[in-house]
């Protein structure tokens, strides 16, 4: 079903049912004369406040969100408050037209407090949904450069491993640093970033002075520039949320 045949279903489906509210309303005219005029008024615009709350989702998307694990949660409030409103509701109108035990005014002030909490109940709805998707963005945020480092840093091993025997204590001084990398706790701040982005420099330096010693090219500047990764990463580490 197309977006647009599912609208049309829709619009359709909440037709039906208001058409077969206002029939009800037709056919229960001998039944209302048993109620004073304030009560069967109050009756109706109850059941169809009732009826508008319960299609209320069909028709607006409340939760612009991709992922439906995050939808979830929201949904289920948002549904939760609905049903309590309309099953409180009828309680309310049984109360009022069948039992007798409150007034017209007392039912009216537990209905507007009913369709209050029902608000509320979209509120943190929405509430619950913009949260989970400014987290997820949040942690997004924490893992870009993070993430690129581990990965580079893992790819990064594989050569620090082929090098020559000569360069020993270099290949420890990098395999402890990699080693460190993989702790190294999300952040999401402008240090943490940057420090992120200068590994990500160092490690793609390493990378192109290592080929060049495996291509049969010596270089000085390998120690050097172990050494310097080694700082960032000590650096890196120390910070914390």
């Amino acid at each position: 079903m197309t977006k647009q045949q599912s609208s049309l279903f829709r619009f359709l489906l909440f037709l039906a049912g208001a058409g077969i509210i206002i029939l009800a309303f037709f056919l229960t005219r001998e039944t209302r004369q048993y109620f004073p005029p304030e009560t069967n008024t109050f009756i109706w615009i109850s059941i169809a406040i009732m009826y508008l709350v319960f299609f209320y989702p069909f028709f607006f998307s409340l939760l612009n969100i991709a992922d439906y694990s995050r939808k979830i949660p929201s949904r289920v409030i948002i549904w939760s408050g609905i049903l309590t409103y309309v099953i409180l509701s009828l309680g309310n109108i049984l109360l009022l037209a069948i039992a007798v035990v409150i007034t017209i005014n007392a039912a009216i002030i537990i209905q507007s407090i009913l369709f209050f909490f029902f608000l509320l109940s979209v509120y943190f709805g929405f509430f619950v949904g913009s949260y989970l998707k400014s987290v997820a963005v949040e942690e997004a945020e924490k893992l870009e450069y993070l993430t690129k480092v581990k990965l580079k840093s893992s790819v990064l091993l594989l050569s620090v491993n082929k090098l020559p025997s000569q360069y020993e204590k270099v290949q420890k001084i990098l395999a402890r640093s990699i080693d460190d990398i993989k702790y190294i706790s999300p952040l999401n701040n402008r240090i943490g970033s940057e420090l992120e982005l200068n590994i990500l420099g160092s490690i793609a330096s390493l990378s192109q002075i290592i080929n060049s010693i495996l291509s049969g090219t010596d270089s000085p500047t390998l120690e050097n520039e172990a050494d310097n990764l080694r700082s960032l990463v000590n650096e890196r580490k120390l910070l914390r949320n």
